[in-house]
């Protein structure tokens, strides 16, 4: 769905050709070393996220719980998408007129709300007052496929890949040689990337937030997807180039797919004598307005309709059985239920998942869609952080306390962190010389970070007089990331130092600044007012407080891992216990059979 609507609206909105710049930056800088990483951890490691980290320090195996959790609150609304696709598809084989024939897209997207969500019946106090059973069937059609797609294994969803992947690239370019060639098709290109409004990137600082949050999305990171994947791939499979195509893959399909919409809509806007910013170009009423009342003035403009919405099936079918693999996987490795076939494990999760989506085939479910997914871009956000600071600062960093101490180690790790957050909050709630004050907090934290690692080293240089400072100082900076590289381009081939640089020292701080940025925001209507916990103008129950609830139950899952390391030693697969707890015990045996000298009592007088 993402690369259909998603990507092409937040384009038109974020400044036409200017969006591409924080999108491509997203991608370069923080999709593709993410992507990489998630996919290394599944081969190496052959377990989901939570193994996979649990591996690195037993304390992260909450990063990878939170994960899998964000990946299935998507799911769950995405099979409410996909059941609206469904009830759409069917009621294009009645006549069209009214619905996408002869209207407006705004008059088009309303149909879409009022009869095939069911909105039209919700009051104003926005509270749901019925289940539309249409949507509830199509729902259960829904999970009933995502169901035969996973239950019968990975190769199996494999298979089902080439029809539900390839199909859809192939009608992409057959919408695009149409849309092309419409009159007006010009003006819709030229509104997509033909027009350049880079002021978006200074006075909206939200658009660094969104783009990023588009890659998470449209790749699938953050989501424990890629880590299932990659533990179902042979270890030595050569991880860094698929991930490099995979995203440059699924790029390109969002341009190309930009192109197909837009130069629709220039067709929809010359028809219709209005300008395109006049029509639905938002969101779904991009692929539920506008786009139908394109394809419904075309000869035969009933089946491509149909096509349409049987390309948004394909593709949400393929995007849920992907997410859900990601819990399927942890729940697989874990030691209560390995015994059990993956059919029966598949069954459970997919009835459980319909019953929780029924919330949102209520005729007030798409406001519970549209929130829910407002707040999954923060979980996004602070996962990304969560895995690159695991993988990134975490890692090695038993060896780093052992020759350098703890207090450079430590102060070097939250520092870093704690300075980049306190110049984020300047530079996005400050009202005045906001980012000259963020640059100088940035500054002089560095300086005073450093004097006190400095001071800190004396230690370990006295402890180790043929060591100088500066190869104390290098092994702090890169010795640990360094040794990741290393470690796991025996197993999976090569992996460049620049990645392990980036996954260290750009994507944790940059992402919790983009974090701060997008908690920042403020409404449109009320500037003083936070857009979290207001965002829609929906009321605060139970809108509000269960988006707020989902962010906040995902930090409490991580916490708890923190500081209770063993609260989730019931998902650790037993042959993995078992391993962990000899080499406990050889560790202990081994310090036991130290023999200490005692010292020579003196004699009494």
């Amino acid at each position: 769905y993402g690369n259909i609507w998603r990507f092409p609206s937040l384009a038109y909105k974020y400044g036409g050709g200017a969006f591409f710049i924080p999108y491509i930056l997203a991608l370069v800088i923080v999709g593709i070393p993410l992507l990489v990483l998630e996919i290394v951890l599944g081969q190496v490691y052959q377990q989901g996220d939570m193994g996979a980290f649990g591996e690195i320090n037993k304390r992260l195996r909450g990063i990878g719980v939170t994960s899998v959790m964000n990946g299935y609150f998507i799911v769950v609304y995405y099979a409410a998408l996909i059941a609206y696709t469904l009830h759409a598809f069917a009621a294009s084989f009645t006549d069209l007129d009214g619905k996408w024939s002869g209207v407006t897209g705004k008059e088009a997207y309303d149909y879409f709300l009022g009869t095939i969500v069911g909105s039209g019946t919700v009051g104003d106090d926005q509270m749901p007052t019925r289940l539309v059973w249409q949507n509830v069937i199509a729902l259960a059609v829904a999970w009933a496929a995502v169901f035969f797609a996973v239950a019968g294994g990975v190769q199996n969803e494999g298979r089902i890949t080439y029809v539900t992947m390839g199909l859809p690239i192939i009608l992409l370019f057959v919408f695009l040689g149409r849309s092309v060639t419409l009159p007006g098709a010009q003006d819709g290109i030229k509104a997509y990337i033909g027009q350049w409004d880079l002021s978006v990137l200074t006075e909206q600082p939200d658009v660094w937030s969104t783009a990023v949050s588009q890659i998470f999305f449209s790749i699938g990171v953050t989501f424990g997807i890629m880590t299932a994947f990659g533990s179902h791939c042979e270890a030595d499979a050569p991880a860094f180039t698929n991930a490099v195509i995979i995203a440059l893959s699924n790029s390109f399909y969002s341009f190309i797919a930009g192109f197909a919409v837009f130069a629709g809509l220039g067709y929809l806007a010359m028809i219709e004598d209005t300008t395109i910013d006049k029509l639905a170009v938002g969101g779904p009423g991009l692929l539920f307005g506008s786009y139908p009342v394109v394809l419904s003035t075309l000869p035969g403009g009933q089946h491509w309709v149909r096509l349409l919405f049987l390309t948004l099936f394909m593709l949400g079918i393929d995007s849920a059985f992907a997410l859900l693999e990601a819990a399927l996987t942890v729940l697989k490795d874990t030691r209560a239920l390995n015994r059990y076939p993956k059919w029966g494990i598949s069954l459970v999760l997919c009835v459980l998942s319909f019953i929780f989506g029924l919330l949102y085939v209520t005729d007030a479910g798409f406001n519970f869609l549209d929130v829910v997914d407002f707040y999954i871009n923060f979980i996004m956000l602070f996962v990304g952080f969560l895995e690159a600071f695991g993988a990134g600062w975490i890692y090695g960093v038993e060896k780093q306390i052992s020759n350098l101490g703890p207090a450079p180690v430590i102060l070097y790790m939250y520092g870093t962190m704690a300075i980049w957050s306190a110049a984020a909050v300047c530079w996005f709630n400050l009202s005045e010389n906001a980012m000259l004050i963020g640059w100088m907090v940035v500054l002089g934290g560095y300086v005073a970070m450093s004097i006190l690692i400095l001071i800190s080293l004396s230690g370990a240089k006295h402890n180790n007089p043929e060591r100088t400072t500066g190869s104390l100082l290098y092994e702090l900076v890169f010795g640990n990331i360094f040794d990741m590289c290393d470690d796991f381009s025996q197993i999976v081939g090569h992996l460049p130092k620049w990645w392990g640089l980036i996954i260290k020292h750009v994507l944790p701080p940059l992402l919790l600044v983009l974090f701060i940025n997008l908690a920042s925001a403020k409404t449109g209507e009320e500037l003083d007012k936070p857009l979290f916990g207001n965002y829609g103008g929906y009321i605060d129950w139970p809108y509000q407080i269960m988006g707020i609830f989902v962010v906040a139950l995902t930090l409490a899952i991580f916490v708890i891992g923190v500081v209770c390391p063993d609260a989730y030693l019931f998902m650790v697969p037993a042959e993995i216990e078992a391993t962990s707890e000899m080499e406990m015990k050889k560790v202990e045996d081994e310090v036991l059979s130290i023999d200490i000298p005692m010292p020579e009592q003196s004699a009494t007088p």
